[in-house]
């Protein structure tokens, strides 16, 4: 009966666990996200640290140039994007009473079908403006208002990573006193392992993501396609998204090149590939051994985040993915890591005894002298002595 209600307990205390972590969950998330920001930055911090620069120094100088590069790139691009978006909603609305003018006199009974469900221009407007501009002001002050909440929930990321960075070593030891002491070098190595993994996750993506966005606006700009800067933007976003993202990212330059050509947009679509190919068998495997992850993990990752978060959850999938696999890998080892830890066992023992008869070897000579060994060397041989016993005791 004791056993049916502390098990009960257990199973009603997780229910309750699970419901304040959900409707907690923004607040989770963005936790998260700033250790993840924390163990990115790591790498470069540690060079700093390692070049005989305080911690503190590196950490701001580390944050400082990452900050001033990513608004430096923002407002070099802001300007030239919003010049694009508007000239090609300009140019989609002309297209659009183009299609309404050619498609219902078309030979084409598809064209003509189509033409006939898609709702005339001046309803469309209407609907996408509302009676008096109503919807429209709504529209851009939901715009603005997300906008608004991204920039403030990334500099709450950019802060509260910068204060871990700060007591990283202090938290991890307040974090492994609550766990039992045999648990404690699985728990840092499993620690230790998923911010290896999620810094390395975030700066491939990152790079490949600027890089591919760098070489599609070159390549469309040289190619004279239009809005090379809109559409560069759009492939290194959908980028972030797995599978379809390569997929998604050339749908757009192929449409666009559809206007001057087929030869263009045949073009443009090849390119858009070429590139993201590049990025994926070249760039990625030299920062990112993604192979070393399980894809069906991160498909049902994707499903289940894409279901709660939308496009966020699909773009997060990957990283919660490999954060799992790191975590199973540390608790289930294979056998071969089974077979290694066994025999790393046996060499560790060996080279106790070895220490446990140099002690040995050592007291006898501090007993032999004939001037008495002072309390402190006596204090460090009893010390010594019981540091193996528990040694011993733990490999066995």
């Amino acid at each position: 009966m004791k056993s049916i209600a502390r098990y009960t307990l257990i199973i009603l205390l997780t229910i309750s666990a699970l419901v304040v972590l959900w409707q907690i969950r923004q607040v989770v998330v963005l936790f998260l996200l700033s250790l993840a920001t924390a163990a990115a930055f790591r790498p470069l911090v540690d060079y700093l640290a390692d070049r005989r620069i305080s911690r503190t120094i590196a950490l701001l100088i580390s944050y400082g140039l990452v900050i001033v590069v990513v608004v430096g790139l923002l407002l070099l691009i802001t300007g030239p994007l919003v010049l694009e978006i508007e000239q090609a909603s300009n140019q989609l609305a002309s297209v659009y009473e183009r299609i309404m003018t050619i498609w219902p006199t078309s030979s084409l009974t598809f064209l003509r079908t189509l033409a006939a469900m898609l709702p005339p221009p001046v309803q469309l407007y209407a609907g996408m403006t509302g009676q008096g501009g109503d919807r429209m002001i709504q529209t851009v002050l939901g715009v603005s208002t997300n906008v608004v909440s991204f920039a403030a929930n990334l500099g709450i990321i950019l802060v509260m990573s910068l204060y871990w960075s700060v007591d990283s070593l202090y938290f991890e030891r307040l974090l492994l006193s609550l766990i039992p002491v045999e648990r404690r070098l699985q728990a840092r190595l499993i620690w230790q392992g998923i911010e290896k993994g999620v810094g390395a996750y975030i700066r491939s993506e990152l790079t490949q993501s600027l890089l591919a966005g760098f070489l599609l606006w070159l390549g469309y700009r040289l190619m004279g396609l239009d809005y090379p800067l809109l559409l560069a933007f759009l492939g290194a976003l959908v980028w972030l998204i797995p599978w379809f993202g390569a997929i998604l990212a050339i749908i757009p330059p192929f449409l666009v090149g559809l206007t001057s050509g087929p030869a263009l947009a045949i073009v443009a679509a090849i390119y858009t590939l070429a590139v993201l190919v590049v990025q994926e068998v070249i760039i990625e495997p030299r920062i990112f051994r993604r192979h070393s992850y399980s894809s069906l993990v991160l498909i049902l990752v994707a499903l289940a985040l894409g279901d709660v978060f939308g496009l966020l959850g699909l773009i997060l999938a990957p990283l919660v993915s490999a954060t799992l696999q790191i975590v199973i890998k540390y608790l289930v080892p294979s056998p071969t890591a089974v077979v290694s830890a066994r025999l790393c066992n046996e060499e560790a023992t060996e080279g106790i005894e070895a220490l446990q008869a140099r002690l040995a070897q050592t007291r006898d000579e501090i007993e032999g002298r004939e001037n008495p060994a002072p309390p402190e060397i006596a204090n460090l041989t009893g010390r010594l002595d019981k540091l193996i016993a528990d040694t011993r005791r733990y490999l066995n």
